[in-house]
């Protein structure tokens, strides 16, 4: 099982949705968030908790996704984890800059580790601007590859957000599985 944790304002639905909607075609979640639970899909679990902080951190391996409003935690991290984190958001970025962990950015810079090359009403391109290392410990190499929405987002960040969601899972049972392939 895979932990993914999510940080930010609890109003914030725009990750949850992504998830609940797409994640759940190809993994079976566990969504926690304040006092409730949702466990739908089937396939490799995932435990995915949505805080508004976070007091600490304890888990070998995990992910950590910061909604636009939300505030990197003042604790340490293991060295394992990988941030996502939006480049839009600055006071996420200085509080990210030291840590020793691995941070990817999404945004609508080439300079960002994800970025949106083209923008449609339903659909979006979505460019790896540069190598990432899945959890599985296999390299992806810059790409771009489309994106399906079910809506157009209010927020690009989202999308990108879970598009990098996707890759460190090295989700290979979806459309983007089959754009960056086995080795």
């Amino acid at each position: 099982m895979t932990t993914i944790n999510i940080i930010g304002r609890e109003s914030d639905k725009a990750l949850e949705e992504l998830i609940l909607t797409q994640l759940t075609q190809t993994y079976r979640v566990t969504y926690v968030k304040n006092k409730s639970l949702v466990q739908a899909g089937q396939g490799y679990e995932l435990l995915i908790a949505d805080f508004t902080e976070l007091k600490s951190l304890f888990v070998p391996q995990c992910l950590l996704i910061m909604k636009n409003g939300g505030s990197v935690p003042n604790i340490s991290f293991p060295e394992s984890t990988i941030v996502v984190a939006s480049s839009d958001n600055r006071e996420q970025l200085l509080a990210l800059k030291d840590l020793k962990c691995t941070v990817i950015t999404c945004g609508g810079s080439e300079k960002d580790t994800l970025s949106c090359s083209s923008y449609g009403s339903n659909a979006l391109m979505v460019s790896l601007n540069r190598e990432i290392v899945a959890f599985s410990g296999r390299s992806i190499l810059p790409l771009e590859m489309p994106l399906k929405l079910c809506k157009s987002p209010k927020d690009i960040y989202y999308p990108l957000a879970f598009t990098a969601l996707r890759l460190i899972l090295d989700d290979f049972n979806s459309d983007l599985g089959k754009l960056i392939g086995r080795d």
